[in-house]
């Protein structure tokens, strides 16, 4: 069920509330599911029924992503001060039964009850580049939490699993991941901050690359801000290929720790 639905000859638009951002910033999230134009003019009436109703539920953040060539809809969303925030790719890799795999050191498995605390501050500290963390009206240290809780609510999941890297014992990595027929998806990846830049990176992404292989999976895909550059590079070296890009918006309602947020940017980017 999606929260707000309107279908017209101009427009398309369904929202659906996202209950974890929510939690995060104590006020209504939501999150723009379908959203198709074929004219501003008109479009624009219809938009402001849904403008006014971002103001009667007190929404705070309303965040929309659409693929590259959407230009119509991207304008229409612009001129109602949502703000371009980053385009993302989606790697994707196929036929992993065929790799070749070189020998490593590092293990895959599943992570344990008692470690989820340990993946969760990882996870607090791995991510910087995507939007929670560049848009400058959001502070920071909620990319922190929502990262945490995201992996750390993961355990025991139904659909998503958390995976540890381990070299000689020590838990180096995570990824998130979710299993479709012959597909595997990863929702987040991430290698301890305390070990990168020791090249462990592409051997992680590997070893993880074997153990589906091992499951017997024949593809991957994920999701990574064009703006991560050191991945999207290990990516290409891995023979990733690309799938096309969507762009991400954001509208942000002023809040009342508008201010700290602006500081608190400024403090961390020193």
């Amino acid at each position: 069920m999606n929260d707000f639905e309107l279908e017209s000859k101009s427009l398309r638009l369904a929202v659906r509330r996202v209950p974890w951002d929510s939690d995060i910033l104590g006020v209504p999230v939501g999150d723009i599911v379908r959203f198709e134009s074929n004219d501003i003019a008109s479009s624009q009436r219809e938009f402001d029924a849904f403008n006014k109703w971002i103001q009667e539920n007190n929404y705070a953040m309303i965040s929309c992503r659409l693929p590259h060539d959407k230009l119509l809809e991207s304008s229409l969303l612009e001129r109602n001060d949502f703000r371009f925030i980053e385009m993302v790719l989606h790697p994707t890799l196929a036929n992993i039964q065929d790799m070749v795999i070189y020998e490593h050191e590092l293990s895959v498995s599943s992570v344990e009850n008692s470690e989820v605390p340990h993946i969760g501050n990882i996870a607090a500290r791995a991510f910087g580049y995507e939007r929670f963390h560049v848009d400058p009206f959001l502070d920071p240290s909620l990319g922190d939490i929502r990262y945490r809780k995201w992996a750390e609510n993961s355990y025991g999941d139904k659909k998503q699993h958390l995976l540890k890297a381990t070299l000689n014992g020590k838990i180096i990595g995570f990824f998130l991941v979710e299993y479709k027929d012959d597909l595997v998806y990863w929702h987040l990846t991430a290698v301890a901050p305390e070990w990168q830049g020791q090249g462990l990176g592409y051997r992680v992404w590997m070893a993880m690359i074997e153990h589906h292989k091992q499951m017997g999976f024949q593809r991957i895909l994920t999701t990574i801000s064009a703006r991560n550059v050191p991945v999207l590079n290990l990516y290409s070296r891995l023979n990733f290929r690309f799938l096309p890009p969507e762009m991400t918006f954001h509208w942000v309602r002023d809040m009342p720790y508008q201010d700290g947020i602006s500081k608190n940017r400024k403090m961390r980017q020193r």
